[in-house]
């Protein structure tokens, strides 16, 4: 009798969440890519490659040299600012749920975030530890279009501090029912066609 080859396991979503986690704590960042389905949202809405991927507005831009933590969520996007911090929070998995809904919708997803993002400073804001500001909601005109919002380290002294909260709360607690309601938001919009 053959033996029979069983497949290789990968880590447990649960490893993966505690890996990417205890990363965040010593900040471990790996390199991270363009979800594909950014690319294909843009290429479905009769926009080139050219426009997709060039110049300081491209994917291209947005993703150049990212590193980051890779989530169950999305992407945490980590940004070196020389003594400054900056993590970028990309939601991709919520577009992957709202593939099929999309694909009727002329908005992309850049303009969608653009419409749900009021009310993440509201709720977030009062939950942050001193050195950490909430920035990136500042409408079409932000420079990392498919991030929700982004968090930087205005107090290098509070790095240790600051991530240790990334890891948990806001990782853990806080960021999860804040997505929820980002992606209900979604679903209205993409269901009414208005914000």
């Amino acid at each position: 009798m053959r033996p029979v080859a069983h497949p290789r396991r990968g880590p447990s979503r649960a490893a993966s969440s505690r890996h990417a986690l205890g990363a965040v704590v010593v900040g471990d960042p790996v390199p991270i890519g363009i979800p594909a389905l950014f690319i294909a949202a843009q290429l479905s809405r009769d926009r080139s490659a050219a426009q997709v991927l060039s110049g300081n507005k491209g994917l291209l831009a947005e993703y150049a040299g990212a590193q980051g933590y890779p989530c169950r969520w999305g992407q945490l996007i980590e940004i070196q600012l020389g003594r400054f911090v900056l993590w970028r929070v990309v939601p991709v998995v919520m577009w992957d749920r709202r593939l099929g809904r999309r694909a009727g919708s002329q908005l992309l997803i850049d303009e969608l975030l653009t419409l749900v993002q009021p009310g993440i400073h509201r709720t977030l804001r009062p939950h942050l530890p001193p050195g950490l500001l909430l920035t990136g909601c500042q409408g079409a005109r932000r420079r990392s279009p498919h991030a929700l919002f982004a968090l930087l380290l205005a107090d290098p002294s509070a790095n240790s501090a600051v991530r240790q909260w990334l890891a948990t709360p806001f990782l853990t607690a806080l960021l999860p029912p804040r997505l929820m309601s980002v992606e209900c938001r979604v679903e209205e919009v993409l269901r009414t066609g208005t914000p």
